[in-house]
């Protein structure tokens, strides 16, 4: 059975959960208490200008997408490695665009002819929808937090089946699911450093029991410019009936801006 996660807009549904004030990822320390960390509130507002930001930016940029698959079981005892796709990826018009595909070393016209767990949206339309639910969905503050060496703040929103923009595809059959989001918020400039999306609400018949989708962002240099820019992200899919998972790395690297450094061809012109 193959399904996809078109990425138009998403989110997950899942308890809410408390989180202690002094949790961190990764084993790591929170913020030192003498650091001055802004109220909650103007912390979002922050967010949600410098998302917009961010959001124009993105539309700048091509990149090369890697996509390592696995399949196993629910425990993580048992893994093996499918394939790997390789794309070139562009944001165009709010729409992510993909061409040069490649399935290990067979060309595909589209990420649709994969069979398999496949996604699009990581690179530009998660980070263009988060900002957009953060504007009109209640969200709550859960934590300060340490994410990879810098002091954050997490929020959380969640999105019904009827308001949620998450189109999930299994064979012919299209499913709007209910999600939860978490998103990692820098304390010091209000960017997004990392978006986390879980559903456990997806219709009995796709026996999916959960699907978790993330994308986190780091700094990228160039020609003397520092660019917060996706960096890797996840995609996961569940099956507790039947005890086995399948899961994708995804990693974008090799940035070029349009116009500086990269050429736009248009072959077929009269």
């Amino acid at each position: 059975m193959s399904y996809l996660a078109v990425l138009p807009l998403f989110l997950s549904a899942f308890g809410a959960f408390a989180m202690p004030a002094d949790s961190t990822s990764d084993g790591e320390k929170a913020p030192n208490a003498s650091i001055k960390l802004p109220q909650e509130k103007q912390l979002l507002e922050r967010a949600r200008a410098a998302n917009g930001d961010l959001y124009s930016t993105l539309k700048s940029f091509v990149c090369r997408e890697e996509i390592q698959r696995y399949k196993g079981d629910l425990k993580g005892s048992k893994t093996r490695f499918i394939d790997q796709v390789s794309t070139n990826l562009s944001f165009e018009n709010g729409v992510e665009h993909y061409s040069d595909i490649f399935q290990n070393k067979n060309s595909r016209p589209s990420m649709s002819a994969i069979a398999g767990a496949w996604s699009e949206g990581e690179f530009g339309t998660l980070l263009q929808q988060t900002g957009k639910l953060l504007e009109i969905q209640p969200v709550n503050f859960v934590a300060f937090e340490t994410l990879a060496g810098s002091p954050t703040a997490i929020y959380r929103f969640e999105v019904s089946e009827k308001q949620s923009p998450w189109d999930l595809e299994v064979g012919s059959q299209h499913y709007q699911i209910p999600f939860t989001t978490d998103v990692w918020i820098s304390v010091a400039s209000g960017e997004i450093l990392k978006i986390s999306r879980k559903s456990i609400a997806i219709p009995a018949e796709t026996r999916i029991s959960e699907i978790d989708w993330d994308v986190s962002l780091a700094a990228v240099d160039l020609n003397g410019t520092t660019w917060l820019l996706p960096n890797s992200a996840a995609y996961a899919v569940s099956y507790e009936e039947s005890k086995r998972r399948e899961w994708n790395q995804m990693s974008f690297s090799n940035y070029h801006r349009y116009g500086a450094e990269s050429s736009l061809k248009f072959e077929g012109l009269r």
